[in-house]
């Protein structure tokens, strides 16, 4: 049903919606349904997996976690 004059979609009514309700399938997008996924690069993928570069920024990651607690506490 569309009502003259309206230039809203879904603004006739509450069936006329144009998108779906989340939890139909139809709202769901996948990577493969995407329109652009981005990849990871080469160094993201390192970065990801290289286990010394990991524990470096848990280290550097927690000395500021502790150096802004003691920050605090004076």
């Amino acid at each position: 049903m569309t009502v003259p004059g309206s230039p809203i979609p879904g603004a006739d009514g509450p069936s006329s919606a144009v998108n779906p309700s989340p939890g139909s399938r139809e709202a769901k997008v996948t990577a493969g349904t995407a329109p652009y996924v981005t990849r990871p690069t080469r160094w993201t993928r390192f970065t990801r997996t290289f286990v010394p570069w990991q524990l470096w920024r848990f280290a550097r990651i927690n000395m500021k976690m502790i150096r802004i607690i003691r920050s605090s506490r004076t």
